[in-house]
């Protein structure tokens, strides 16, 4: 579609379709930004409660794992830790949030029980259990986090497509159409005032004609 409108009643009706059709989007632009920077504001919330959660439940499991290396020595846990069976399948897929899609990991939070872990339980201890079973934990926290992550980098860049598009309207076509509009008002008007102008004179002439034959009679 040709954005040079020609100073026509038709052109003028293709143009203010067009502007209508720029307003909406304009407007439905707004709403739907201010609608995604609300979802970013609680994301960024919710990112930075589960960073604090992560800082917090870290070393404390290190804290864990360092006092059963000490009690069972670092060569029983790294055999341990080699026998560990695989604990959950780790799932991808989108999720639509506010008409966005944004990747999301999913993990199973059921946990095997200790001899369906891999490793010889009575070589362990209890403690070794409680930090398979906490790592195990943790491990939904990071997946909550990388999803958190994943979801801010989505949005901040549907925001940002959001408010170039914005910009082209807002500052770009629709004034454009705005002052290309009010150019062919003011041409159309012109061109009224000059028919009505011509019709006028027609009007004093077939007057005037219509006058002179009764005088030329009369005489």
């Amino acid at each position: 579609m040709s954005l040079v409108f020609k100073p026509t009643r038709h052109e003028l009706f293709k143009l203010d379709r067009l502007l209508n059709i720029a307003l909406r989007s304009s407007s439905i632009m707004r709403q739907r930004y201010q609608l995604l920077n609300q979802e970013l504001l609680k994301n960024k919330d919710e990112l930075k409660r589960i960073g604090i959660k992560i800082n917090m439940e870290l070393p404390k499991i290190y804290r864990l794992l360092d006092e059963v290396e000490e009690k069972l020595g670092e060569n029983i846990v790294r055999r341990a830790a080699a026998t560990m069976v695989r604990l959950n399948e780790v799932e991808f897929a989108w999720r639509n949030v506010k008409g966005v899609l944004v990747p999301k990991i999913s993990y199973s939070k059921s946990l095997p029980e200790v001899e369906d872990r891999g490793y010889y339980p009575l070589e362990t201890s209890k403690n070794l259990d409680r930090v398979s079973e906490s790592m195990h934990r943790f491990l939904e926290t990071l997946i909550n986090y990388v999803n958190l992550v994943a979801r801010q980098k989505t949005l901040t860049r549907e925001l940002k497509k959001i408010e170039r598009r914005s910009k082209a309207l807002d500052h770009a076509l629709i004034p454009n159409l705005i002052l290309q509009r009010k150019r062919i008002m003011s041409k159309l008007e012109e061109i009224e005032r000059e028919e009505l102008s011509r019709k006028k004179r027609v009007k004093q002439l077939l007057e005037s004609e219509s006058i002179f034959p009764r005088a030329v009679r009369i005489m």
